[in-house]
């Protein structure tokens, strides 16, 4: 068999560089010179990209950790390291870096491929700008992640044939990695991806409309107010990327079996047919989901700060779609509240524990984007105009409308909370706003129901706010400083 040598840089990738490796083509890890001679090869490429999302995005790393590190989620106890940010150089979580720079390199191999490839006419040409489209999509939104999670990070936009040239790159500030990669990337992906409509029996492919909705959120995370309204209204205004909706009733939001509604802007497909499972239900679980037979309980839970913010405010139909609970005498904190977004009902967890689930991980959906947009003509003083997109939220969630008067950015940090608690937004929404450290240090340091352990005794670190850079990539390369604090 010819050998292949993988583009994956082994100072970004924990994977042995073996032989057998080298000459096998995983079904997500892309090579040069290979797949390529027509459109149908270019797009069992780009899958290959898109491949690596359910590694990103299931279970213990990317949607977990965020969550742990947010004012809503807990472990049992509430002294695990994410939550009391008492991390040290050893709680990296690897993998997150490993698959997203594993994506990258993958989109990084395809775009240099694509460079060179000839369209046979006008139609494969729109085609493969499409793809090229989506591919880079994929690279900024994978570059989004790194840069939330660990700060500077190497920046890499070509793909190496020689692993040699892959070291030394250094560490890149954030600014310059969005400012040259992500937003490009996600202006090119706006501007030629194509339209969900477009997409039909493949709509976990990257639209325009996520293109435009990940960039108004870059926009939001960069401070830039005007030009994250731009975006935004493009989306909800101007209906450049075809028409979205809310849907009537928020629980169908979330089922298995309505996958890639009118409300869904971009999701992670899993599917149970296919191979491809999911099993973040394990991961929000407690001891109740012990009793129906669910192995890996009690990694997060909720906290009572964020069902009293449920109760206080007269949710009902949000608060029993995302959250629910037990009461078990025997255990020591007898009750204990778990997620229940993108998982099945209770009765169902013990077949589903051996399977996994067809449940997809939301991205990002249209309720997301009408808050952000609001926030951002919030920003600009339209205060009229964003309490309507507000209130569209709210009125789907069956909760009164809120005045122009009493709208302002805690009112929408809010009801961001209330609509999109446990979709992996809360923490990043604090950080960008600068409310994370009162904010979740005010959570850690007040008992609560039985959120009673006081694990910390002051304001938690502003260093403690990313995650430290992996070790075993530091001792590979010596240009990769280790964060400050670890």
């Amino acid at each position: 068999m010819k050998k292949i040598l993988l583009i994956i840089s082994s100072c970004f990738l924990m994977m042995a560089c073996s032989e057998e490796f080298l000459n096998r083509q995983p079904e997500d890890a892309l090579s040069p010179g290979a797949f390529y001679k027509n459109q149908a090869q270019v797009k069992a490429s780009l899958v290959g990209c898109y491949k690596v999302l359910q590694s990103i995005y299931n279970q213990t790393d990317f949607p977990l950790v965020p969550e742990l590190m947010s004012d809503d989620g807990k472990d049992r106890f509430r002294t695990d390291v994410w939550q009391t940010f008492k991390k040290t150089n050893a709680d990296s979580r690897i993998n997150i870096w490993v698959n997203n720079y594993k994506m990258i390199a993958n989109v990084n191999t395809l775009l240099g491929v694509i460079e060179t490839y000839k369209a046979k006419d006008a139609a494969e040409e729109k085609q493969i700008l499409a793809y090229k489209s989506e591919a880079m999509f994929l690279r900024a939104l994978a570059y989004f992640n790194l840069v939330r999670i660990y700060g500077d990070v190497p920046l890499v936009s070509k793909s190496f044939t020689d692993l040699n040239t892959a070291f030394g790159i250094g560490r890149t500030p954030v600014a310059e990695v969005y400012s040259k990669l992500i937003v490009p990337d996600l202006e090119f992906a706006a501007a030629n991806a194509l339209k969900k409509s477009e997409l039909k029996g493949e709509e976990a492919r990257a639209s325009k409309g996520a293109a435009l909705t990940m960039l108004g959120k870059v926009y939001l995370t960069l401070n830039n107010h005007a030009k994250a309204a731009e975006v935004l209204k493009r989306l909800v205004e101007d209906n450049e990327a075809g028409t979205y909706a809310l849907l009537p009733n928020y629980q169908d939001v979330f089922s298995s079996t309505n996958k890639f509604h009118a409300e869904s802007i971009f999701e992670v497909n899993f599917n149970v047919a296919a191979g491809q499972p999911s099993y973040w239900f394990r991961w929000v679980n407690n001891d109740v989901g012990l009793i129906w037979g669910v192995s890996g309980a009690t990694n997060l839970l909720v906290e009572h700060n964020l069902m009293r913010e449920f109760v206080n405010s007269g949710e009902s139909i949000r608060y029993k779609t995302t959250v629910d609970s037990g009461y078990i005498a025997s255990s020591t904190i007898p009750i204990q509240a778990w997620v229940i977004k993108h998982c099945p009902p209770p009765a169902q967890l013990k077949p589903f524990n051996n399977t996994g689930t067809d449940n997809n991980w939301v991205v990002t959906r249209y309720a997301d984007a009408l808050l952000m947009y609001a926030e951002a003509l919030l920003a600009l003083g339209r205060k009229e105009d964003a309490a309507k997109y507000v209130n569209m939220v709210r009125v789907r969630g069956k909760v009164p409308p809120i005045t122009a008067a009493g709208l302002d950015l805690d009112a929408i940090l809010h009801e961001r909370r209330m609509e999109l608690a446990f979709e992996g937004h809360r923490y990043f929404d604090l950080v960008r706003t600068g409310k994370a450290i009162p904010v979740i240090t005010k959570a850690l340091m007040t008992p609560l129901d039985y959120d009673t352990n006081i694990a910390i005794s002051g304001p938690i670190s502003e260093e403690q706010l990313i995650l430290p850079i992996p070790v075993a990539e530091i001792e590979k390369d010596q240009t990769l400083p280790q964060n400050s604090g670890y």
